[in-house]
């Protein structure tokens, strides 16, 4: 699908909702993406700032955090670095938050955004590809996004960076987590590595072999010989993200 198809009128954006007092989700170290690597990847801008990340998705055009829910977006579409003129810059003001969504244990991390007007489907606007099982522990995975590439002091590189972590058993992610680890939830991460997603990519998407595997979430404040980032899982949210865009088209 490329050139002038156009997507509907109003398009969803899906979002992930991410609470406090976690860190919120970061992007330490990584390197460029390969350019025009990561079609799918959107950024949600409050003004002219990064506020959070997000991904094209079937008609679902972005995932982000909904701690970042704001009462207006600028949405980010179709290009590697933020100050491209050549991309989509479209404004958002509708944002549906999953109904089973907890700011207190963090399940149900998920919401849509509908954008104001029409996007471009072309060659650097394409949907993400939805996963229809799980992957198992081990699977090598790429974060992405274009938040801090430093702690605690803060670098916001100019264009896209890549990230690839490792999928985390669940039995694994509970001996940080504990019982924070929600049945909608995975971690990915890196052994003795700080190399994960950080400050500035809440939503940015989790691709494991092609297929979008998880959103950023959070990561705990424990001390933590594994960085291990909290992800919730795209697989069990898809029939209620299709739902919400039928009602919402």
């Amino acid at each position: 699908m490329a050139g002038s198809l156009l997507l509907p009128l109003q398009i969803l954006l899906l979002c992930l909702a991410l609470g406090t007092p976690h860190k919120r989700g970061e992007d330490i170290g990584g390197s460029p993406c390969p350019g025009g690597s990561h079609p799918w990847q959107v950024a949600l801008l409050s003004g002219s700032q990064l506020h959070c990340a997000a991904c094209c998705c079937q008609r679902v055009v972005g995932a982000h955090a909904a701690h970042c829910k704001m009462d207006k977006y600028v949405v980010h579409l179709g290009g590697d670095k933020l100050g491209d003129r050549k991309s989509q810059k479209i404004k958002a003001s509708r944002s549906f938050r999953h109904p089973g969504y907890s700011t207190e244990t963090h399940v149900n991390d998920i919401m849509l955004v509908k954008l104001n007007s029409r996007a471009r489907l072309s060659a650097s606007v394409k949907k993400v590809n939805l996963p229809s099982r799980c992957e198992p522990p081990g699977t090598m995975c790429t974060v992405s996004g274009w938040g801090t590439t430093t702690s605690p002091d803060v670098t916001f590189p100019a264009e896209l960076m890549c990230t690839n972590v490792k999928l985390i058993s669940s039995q694994d992610c509970k001996k940080v987590y504990k019982d924070l680890l929600g049945n909608s939830m995975l971690c990915a991460g890196i052994p003795n590595s700080e190399t994960n997603a950080c400050n500035g990519d809440s939503g940015g998407p989790l691709m494991c072999k092609g297929t979008l595997q998880g959103l950023v979430s959070w990561e705990s404040l424990a001390p933590n010989p594994m960085t291990m980032v909290l992800h919730s899982k795209s697989v069990k949210y898809t029939k209620w993200i299709n739902e919400t865009m039928r009602r919402h088209r």
